[in-house]
């Protein structure tokens, strides 16, 4: 009686056709890339996002960078009046930068009148964390408008950097 031939187990028809079929899509990428198909994203099978026009949150951006640059010149006077207070001056200053590493993030800042600060470090000190906290809600209202995903990112995230200071700060 003859042998009957070997059988084939599942696992290798199942990891042949898998494999088979990546091949095949890995070939069709390719002479997508050799032809020169523009109309790719960029990446295999990736998505291009549809963005919003360039004006549906400029109003947005524009009143979160005026409260950030009020903020942060609020942040930079207040440092000067505490200089002499251990630690608030430092704090103050720290907060000034983080400002305007905002600012320049959403395209700069801009030009903010100088605030009046009182006299008392303690009640300076109180008056900026007010304004931080007032700012971080801004924040987190311009992250909800956003039509922007990215930008509502950027401005969540700004407002998750303010909710840390606040936490370590003095």
């Amino acid at each position: 009686m003859p042998d009957s031939p070997p059988s084939v187990s599942r696992r290798l028809v199942l990891a042949g056709g898998i494999g088979s079929a990546a091949l095949v899509l890995a070939g069709c990428d390719l002479i997508d890339d050799v032809l020169g198909d523009d109309d790719d994203p960029g990446v295999s099978g990736a998505v291009t996002p549809t963005a919003p026009a360039a004006d549906a949150d400029s109003t947005l951006v524009e009143g979160v960078v005026e409260a950030i640059s009020a903020t942060g010149a609020l942040a930079t006077a207040t440092a000067a009046a505490a200089a002499t207070t251990p630690g608030l001056g430092r704090a103050g200053a720290r907060l000034a930068r983080i400002h305007d590493a905002h600012a320049a993030e959403l395209g700069g800042s801009v030009a903010a009148d100088a605030p009046e600060v009182p006299g008392d470090a303690q009640q300076a000190w109180a008056a900026l964390l007010a304004a931080e906290a007032e700012l971080q809600h801004r924040l987190v209202e311009a992250a909800q408008q956003a039509h922007s995903g990215a930008l509502a990112q950027v401005l969540a995230a700004m407002a998750a950097s303010l909710a840390q200071q606040q936490a370590v700060l003095p």
